[in-house]
């Protein structure tokens, strides 16, 4: 009697903890790009479901806290959104590449290191949300190419206008006192360019060669002064050079 209840006993544990990896390996499943917060649930729990990390999370959501709550509802990596300006944002996912993120967008490189800031194309991280063109996107107005002022554009940063033309925000900064807060600026403003540097707006045709020859350089020192870009032989229409 007793090692028939025994068995019993053994058996229904058995079906306890099969049902419980079948109901976990559904709930990683079904997570797709978003999650609803359930009451009970920690960032922790959640990560470990949907096979994330809490860092990602975090990195997906800005402005999330230590606390969470039943009904709210969490970004996931690789969601995808359009902005409805020509550009979309992307959230990084496990695995992903700047290089397979730039084909997949029809894009290169240099766009999406120009669009957020980036100054290492090997460092992305999952769960980074990454401005990337959608369907009906462009790349993003250039500077001027002579002069020393620059008018806002959707989805300009200080920081990314200092990426595509070589400088520092700093720099930016101190051209223009009127700025107090480096995170505030908006379309359609007017902001002065350092004026110690000169640029160039590539065209349909150009090499980094062809670009040292006509400003009275060499190739070697426009690299220098260009240390955003990766590999000389890939530059694209619209792209700000330095030049001096």
């Amino acid at each position: 009697m007793f090692n028939k209840r025994f068995l019993q006993i053994i058996l229904l544990i058995a079906v306890l903890v099969a049902s419980l990896g079948i109901t976990s390996n559904a709930f990683a499943y079904t997570c797709g790009t978003s999650y609803t917060v359930q009451s009970g649930n920690t960032l922790g729990s959640i990560a470990k479901a949907c096979g994330t990390s809490v860092a990602a999370l975090k990195l997906a959501n800005p402005g999330l806290g230590q606390y969470i709550y039943a009904g709210q509802v969490l970004t996931l990596p690789g969601a995808y959104w359009d902005n409805g300006n020509g550009y979309a944002t992307y959230v990084v996912a496990r695995g992903d590449t700047l290089k397979a993120l730039a084909t997949r967008f029809g894009t290169t490189m240099d766009v999406l290191g120009s669009l957020n800031g980036l100054t290492n194309y090997n460092l992305i991280y999952e769960g980074q949300r990454l401005t990337v063109p959608s369907g009906s996107a462009v790349p993003v107005p250039p500077p001027p190419t002579s002069g020393t002022i620059y008018t806002i554009q959707q989805g300009d940063t200080l920081r990314k206008i200092a990426t595509r033309i070589n400088s520092t925000v700093s720099d930016i900064l101190a051209v223009n006192p009127q700025i107090t807060n480096a995170n505030l600026i908006y379309v359609g403003q007017i902001i002065n360019l350092p004026a110690s540097a000169s640029y160039y707006t590539v065209q349909s045709g150009d090499t980094m060669k062809k670009i040292a020859a006509r400003f009275g350089t060499t190739l070697d020192s426009l690299t220098a002064l260009n240390l955003q870009i990766k590999d000389v032989n890939i530059i694209y229409v619209g792209q700000v050079v330095r030049v001096s």
